[in-house]
């Protein structure tokens, strides 16, 4: 895929419904939505692409729905299993149409709560990973922050990868505001994401 492009990969190591991996196509549309401007023609097959072969060369082209099957050549792999293959294959030969340092994992708790792996390789020694869980809707906003070179170690991505805290667009807002929201007109204090970023 030498069109420019830097997709981020998407690999399933389970059983994951049709229905869950074109949410997690739409919540990355809506992400091109929000955060390209208005003149970006790009659409989600320039961002995203389901790894479907560990023969790389047969996929030609990003993810778009709708997905009709789930892809199977990570079935069962460890998360460690899958970042072997993707140095090996992706990051090492610095495959072009892939982002170099990052990916998704949809797992068994994916389907579940719409939630993936998200998996930062930049900063990692050999056979280390680093990753944290995240809701769809912030997945590509990861993605595209450690393609840019953020590492996961550092700011709220490092809070909450050492936190375990699944991360979601709602507790980000917070962990971004210090703890501070709006309710019914008033100012709020959330003590215990004001000191989130201290983790």
């Amino acid at each position: 895929m030498d069109d420019g492009e830097a997709r981020c990969p998407v690999f399933c190591t389970a059983d994951i419904p049709t229905s869950t991996l074109n949410l997690l196509l739409h919540c990355t549309e809506e992400y091109i939505a929000e955060f390209n401007s208005p003149n970006d023609n790009a659409n989600v097959s320039d961002e995203i692409v389901f790894i479907d072969s560990k023969d790389i060369t047969t996929i030609t082209k990003g993810s778009s729905p709708p997905i009709t099957s789930s892809p199977t050549a990570f079935l069962g792999h460890t998360l460690h299993q899958v970042g072997d293959w993707f140095n090996a294959n992706i990051t090492q030969p610095r495959l072009t149409g892939y982002m170099l340092y990052c990916f998704l994992v949809l797992d068994g708790e994916s389907a579940e709560d719409d939630s993936c792996i998200f998996v930062c390789t930049q900063d990692s020694a050999p056979g280390e990973i680093h990753s944290l869980r995240c809701e769809f809707g912030v997945a590509m906003q990861n993605a595209v922050a450690c393609d840019e070179g953020e590492s996961i170690e550092e700011g709220l991505l490092g809070s909450f990868m050492r936190s375990g805290v699944t991360m979601t667009k709602e507790n980000l807002k917070l962990a971004m505001d210090g703890g501070l929201y709006i309710q019914d007109g008033e100012v709020k204090l959330d003590q215990g994401w004001r000191d989130f970023s201290n983790w």
